[in-house]
This record gives structure tokens, C-alpha cells and sequence, in this order.
């Protein structure tokens, strides 16, 4: 029980703090970015895909995908990209922050980035797992066995994607990210 309690004190830390664990690695990359041609097309290319990811998966989630307190709706959500991976917008995190690494083009900061954001949202999806199985008990146990926490069982076609009603909101919920993306792009682009 205690194993599962320090689980969750770190899963719950880092949830709430999410939005501020990156600044270290962020200082180190400004001061080691060495982006080529490649690795800057490359990896803003890959940060365009983890957005298109995030907004697609708010789409559906609304902003509830904003707090930072363990409210987690008022419905368990299923559809659209939570019915391909039980975190997409995480998914989505994992590729802005694998294109922010990849951008710099060096090879150890790319796989230190890589661990460190596999370590810290192992225990935040432990967190979330928890509050979600006690908010919606064997609904979300059923989920949890149907649907893959990080990698689809099989890639979509595009035609078969389930389309939102609407966009709007999701892409006012992600103006904090897209100006975040675009600053560091910048703030890239000029201190290499």
C-alpha cells in the first residue's frame, strides 16, 4: 500500500507541476543546440504532428485537459483519438518534446529528453489511472483493457478518424501550447 501511495505522490507531483519540469532540460538545450537542416526540418516536423495531435485529442476532451487539480470531468471520454490510445494527448506532448530534442541534433540530449519524459509521465498516467478507476470504476476498468495507454494497436486511416463537431474551442484551450512551440522555435532558430 505504501508502494502504491509513493507511486501516486509522485505521479500527483508531476501532474501538478507538469508545466515546469522542462525548464531544466530547456536551459540545457539552449545551451547545446546544434541543429542542422535535417534535424531542425525534421524535428519542427515532428513538434507540427505532436500539435495536430493535442488539438485533435482536446477536441473531444475539452479543456478540462488544462487543470492542474485531479478534476477529471464529468464523463469518462472514449471517442475520437481516446478510443485509439488512452493518453493522445500525452502521445501528443511525447512528439513536441521528441521534435524540440530532435531539433537541437544532438544525439545524447535527444535520448536524455526521451527518458526523462517516459519516467516523469509513467507516474502521472499511474495518478490519473487511479482517479479515473475510482471516479468511474469498471467503465474505465473495461477502457483500460480495450484500449492501449500509449501506442495504437493499429494505425487509423484518416478517413476512418472520428471527426469533432468543432475545433474552435479546442484551438482556443491550446493557445498557451502554440505560443509556447512558436517561442521556443524562434528562440531556437536564433541562439543556434
Amino acid at each position: 500500500m505504501d508502494k502504491i501511495l509513493q507511486k501516486n505522490n509522485w505521479g500527483e507531483l508531476f501532474f501538478k507541476y507538469r508545466d515546469y519540469t522542462p525548464i531544466p532540460l530547456i536551459l540545457i538545450l539552449f545551451m547545446i543546440n546544434n541543429p542542422n537542416i535535417l534535424s531542425a526540418t525534421l524535428g519542427t516536423l515532428i513538434i507540427v504532428l505532436g500539435e495536430m495531435i493535442r488539438l485533435y485529442s482536446v477536441a473531444f476532451i475539452g479543456s478540462i485537459s488544462r487543470t492542474r487539480k485531479d478534476n477529471l470531468g464529468s464523463q469518462l471520454v472514449t471517442t475520437g483519438p481516446f478510443a485509439i490510445v488512452r493518453n493522445p494527448l500525452y502521445l501528443g506532448n511525447f512528439f513536441i518534446v521528441s521534435g524540440i530534442a530532435l531539433y537541437s541534433g544532438v544525439l545524447w540530449f535527444i535520448l536524455l529528453s526521451t527518458a526523462l519524459f517516459y519516467f516523469q509521465y509513467h507516474y502521472i498516467i499511474q495518478y490519473e489511472e487511479s482517479l479515473l478507476e475510482k471516479k468511474f470504476g469498471n467503465d474505465y476498468l473495461i477502457y483500460r483493457q480495450k484500449v492501449p495507454c500509449w501506442v495504437p494497436k493499429s494505425i487509423p486511416r484518416i478517413e476512418d478518424l472520428e471527426i469533432p463537431s468543432s475545433f474552435v474551442k479546442a484551438v482556443k484551450s491550446e493557445k498557451r501550447t502554440f505560443t509556447a512551440i512558436a517561442a521556443m522555435l524562434v528562440l531556437l532558430s536564433l541562439v543556434s
